[in-house]
């Protein structure tokens, strides 16, 4: 069991705006839950090796820049979700835990969360902003776990909150950013304009659930991801990112596992950071949940059958269509559906849901060295699929995958087939189809 030993309420150490932050439609369509990280490290000899009273005193520092997450998720007068920046503080819990680091699955899990992430129930309110938890081990390792309220922020901002408390922590200044909270860009236009229906938006959610599920790690070096990227590029023109390439193989390889009748509709849904596609661009530092859903359909055949530069021409092709048009209609189309889209606690619903954290995971060094592990604590539900780099700077990729245990076993076996360096040009039932696929992106 955890022994928890302090639990208190960090508040910024200076002055900080007041007031109510209005949040986009991309911030009320997010999923309004809490997600986040946990990550390890290793015993050194520093005296104040993740000392709580430095901790709280950067975290401190740190609020007065990301002072939002000092504040409370409160619902305005015309029923949209805002942030009252009160300054009330995050929660800070620090425990320890009579077990090493080497008797622990830290894949996402409930247990992981129990352990390492602080409940609402700790916090008294299911509308902060900010939860973390630092536990000591009993080997000496310490493991700090983090509950971000998705409802204004993703990601991306999540770990650039994580990135300037650790700068701060080692007294590294120069490396602190400040975040931009400007979200005029996100406004909807007046009055609004859907060219392309996003269909993303426009369907059931799905309660994330683990029954009957299981969760397994997959790693790609530096070379197979090398290698990857270059059978998807055959033929094309254009460069392949490590992201299109890995999703594409997942797809094909699940598509495979669930053994379904060759004319059966799938889907793939991923997460998009829009910004840079924006015009003009959004902050380089922008914090906000700045992404929208894109899916694509097609027949099981189509997939199962096609090299996988193929299956990777079609991924790429609906990731290309997310641009400012794009982004402005789905904006656009929430501020029209506005209830029907607004608040969701789940995601929508999809055949495969992929989100990447490739960037920077492990750029968190608090004065004590970088983390040995980084994972999210959270499973986001049947059929998800998390991508992450490896640690370190060494370009590989690490895979978390929830699905049934059946698929489970027929995905790793064609995971490992689709990987062997004499795969080059091999389909999966050895025959060419033509390239005809749907991304479902219909005017209206």
């Amino acid at each position: 069991m955890v022994e928890m030993l302090e639990s208190s309420f960090v508040v910024p150490c200076d002055d900080t705006p007041k007031g109510r932050i209005w949040l986009s439609n991309l911030d009320q369509m997010a999923p309004h839950r809490f997600v986040g990280f946990v990550h390890f490290y290793k015993k050194t000899e520093a005296t104040n090796f993740f000392s709580v009273e430095v901790l709280k005193a950067a975290l401190s520092k740190t609020l007065v820049l990301f002072y939002p997450l000092a504040g409370r998720q409160v619902v305005g007068s015309d029923g949209r979700t805002e942030l009252d920046c009160n300054a009330k503080g995050c929660l800070f819990v620090s425990a320890k835990l009579e077990r090493s680091f080497d008797s622990i699955n830290f894949q996402p899990s409930k247990e992981v969360e129990d352990l390492f992430v602080p409940s609402i129930e700790m916090a008294g309110s299911p509308f902060i902003m900010l939860m973390i938890q630092v536990t000591h081990l009993k080997c000496g390792g310490v493991v700090l776990g983090f509950a971000f309220n998705h409802v204004f922020g993703d990601g991306r901002s999540s770990l650039h909150f994580i990135r300037t408390w650790a700068g701060i922590t080692r007294g590294d200044m120069s490396s602190v950013i400040p975040p931009s909270f400007d979200l005029t860009q996100l406004h909807a236009r007046s009055p609004p304009i859907v060219n392309f229906h996003p269909q993303e938006y426009a369907c059931e959610t799905v309660k994330p659930t683990l029954t009957g599920t299981t969760t397994a790690k997959f790693r790609l070096s530096k070379e197979q991801v090398s290698h990857l990227k270059s059978r998807c590029s055959k033929g094309s023109v254009t460069r392949i990112s490590s992201f299109c390439a890995v999703i594409s193989l997942v797809w094909k390889c699940f598509c495979v596992a669930q053994d379904l009748a060759p004319d059966t509709t799938v889907q793939i849904m991923f997460s998009v950071d829009i910004r840079d596609r924006l015009k003009p661009p959004l902050p380089k530092h922008h914090f906000s949940n700045a992404f929208i859903w894109r899916s694509v359909q097609s027949e099981v055949s189509k997939i199962t059958s096609s090299p996988l530069h193929v299956v990777a021409e079609i991924v790429k092709a609906a990731i290309a269509s997310v641009d400012d048009e794009y982004i402005r209609s789905t904006i656009d189309f929430a501020e029209i559906m506005k209830n029907e889209v607004f608040g969701r606690k789940e995601l929508p619903a999809s055949h495969l849901r992929v989100v990447s954290i490739s960037r920077v995971l492990y750029d968190a060094d608090f004065g004590w060295g970088a983390p040995q592990l980084v994972s999210r604590w959270h499973v986001g539900g049947y059929r998800f699929v998390y991508i992450s780099d490896e640690p370190g700077e060494n370009g590989g990729k690490e895979i978390v995958v929830t699905v049934d245990s059946a698929t489970m076993c027929r995905f790793e076996k064609m995971f490992y087939e689709e990987l062997r360096p004499d795969n080059e040009n091999n389909s999966l039932i050895g025959m060419e189809i033509s390239q005809k696929y749907h991304v479902p992106r219909s005017n209206l």
